[in-house]
């Protein structure tokens, strides 16, 4: 189990492995694609309140391989647990080390405000700043400015990645714990892998974390996955047979 757990968790620190070694590092907005814009709506599924429903998707997607209606029922439960308890952590741990995101620096340095102001300041407030920002930045496009207005907290840790990371370990662990081997198993990881390595793309791409960020959240995922399903592998919740 915590091979494979471990295995997937390395996949996507690839992410920001590549980063550091490649040299990339986020240059403002002059530089977006065609591709950000389909980044910015995988993202979304991350965001809140579209995160809700991506995990209403995920917890329908593992009906057709619980053996039981009970069984399904308890591995949702343990889906949501893991989700109000990695999300909750990420919030406390963000107040904790209050790092700015990329584009708060990059604001702060263009104007007549410091990253510690803008901090101080209540939600509203700072999403009236980047409003009043980029009304002069044609650069950024509308759809961005907006992704930015909702997502005016800290840095660090990156509630994405967690969020992505989090739900790719749920597939791979109670596929395992169910004996799961279909094709139809096999497809769900490959395209839950590519959606949570995409996630963490599309944090860097659109100014919203640094790579160390997306590291030490993937980490944090990692380490209370293989927690939860040692527990579970060890009380015997999910028999196979």
């Amino acid at each position: 189990m915590l091979k494979r757990l471990s295995l997937y968790t390395l996949l996507l620190c690839l992410v920001p492995i590549f980063v550091w070694i490649s040299g990339w590092h986020w240059q403002g907005d002059a530089a977006l694609t065609q591709f950000d814009y389909f980044l910015y709506w995988l993202t979304e599924t991350g965001s809140s309140p579209y995160a809700i429903i991506t995990c209403g998707v995920f917890a329908l997607l593992f009906f057709p391989f619980a053996k039981t209606k009970k069984q399904w029922v308890a591995v949702v439960a343990i889906m949501a647990v893991s989700m109000v308890v990695t999300q909750g952590l990420k919030t406390g741990l963000k107040h904790v080390f209050a790092e700015a995101r990329p584009y708060v620096v990059e604001l702060a340095a263009n104007s007549d405000i410091s990253t510690e102001y803008f901090y101080d300041q209540t939600k509203e407030q700072r999403q009236s700043i980047v409003t009043d920002y980029y009304s002069s930045r044609a650069e950024t496009p509308g759809w961005l400015v907006e992704h930015r207005e909702n997502e005016v907290s800290y840095s660090f840790p990156s509630g994405h990645t967690i969020f992505a990371v989090s739900w790719l370990l749920l597939a791979a662990g109670f596929f395992r714990l169910l004996g799961q081997t279909s094709s139809g198993a096999k497809i769900l990881l490959i395209l839950t892998a590519l959606w949570a390595f995409l996630m963490l793309v599309s944090r860097l791409r659109l100014g919203m974390h640094y790579p160390l960020d997306l590291l030490i959240s993937t980490f944090i995922a990692w380490v209370l996955h293989c927690a939860l399903f040692v527990f579970l592998e060890k009380k015997r919740l999910f028999p196979r047979d």
